[in-house]
């Protein structure tokens, strides 16, 4: 019922809905920040990221967003790889976390809610039900879902690449860059 609450801006579910994705900007201003000293991939990340937040936050509709943001738990993975501290017995399980939550989320789970967003609003719309979108938000949600899941695709690839590197051998298992 939660993507008919959606389209038909019935408002949101819950505080969280209303908040996350206003605290969202500032993860990503962290990553356009961390760009300086990791690289472009995270600026535009950050940029991509912090841009839908930001029209999102702007149209005060953060609750179509809130689903989405699933796709940041594979991102707290990602992080703590980056952490020596707790040996190489960690970072395996890390990454193999990373793997897990990565592959399932963004490449199953996100899509299908994603998918469902769309079909709810086309159905919504094709019924007369009435909806409090601008006319030109499923633009926005269709050209920023193609982007978002295709970058998730991309680094699908990476992934599954460094990971046939790490089990020919080529790659140590506890390299944690992603090259």
């Amino acid at each position: 019922t939660e993507p008919v609450r959606m389209v038909r801006c019935m408002g949101p579910l819950t505080n969280l809905h209303r908040t996350l994705p206003a605290l969202s900007i500032g993860y990503a201003l962290c990553d356009i920040l961390d760009s300086l000293a990791l690289g472009g991939d995270f600026l535009v990340h950050g940029l991509a990221f912090g841009t839908v937040m930001m029209i999102i936050c702007e149209l005060d509709l953060q609750h179509t967003i809130t689903q989405m943001l699933l796709m940041e738990v594979s991102t707290i993975f990602l992080n703590l790889l980056h952490l020596d501290t707790f040996g190489p017995g960690f970072k395996m399980v890390m990454q193999i976390f990373f793997l897990i939550s990565f592959s399932t989320i963004r490449l199953v789970i996100v899509p299908y809610l994603w998918g469902l967003f769309v079909y709810t609003f086309y159905r919504e719309s094709a019924s007369g039900a009435q909806t409090c979108f601008p006319h030109y938000f499923m633009y926005i949600v269709l050209l920023f879902g193609i982007f978002f899941h295709g970058l998730n695709a991309f680094w699908f690839v990476k992934i599954v690449k460094k990971v046939i590197r790490k089990l020919k051998g080529t790659e140590k298992m506890t390299d944690s860059k992603m090259n």
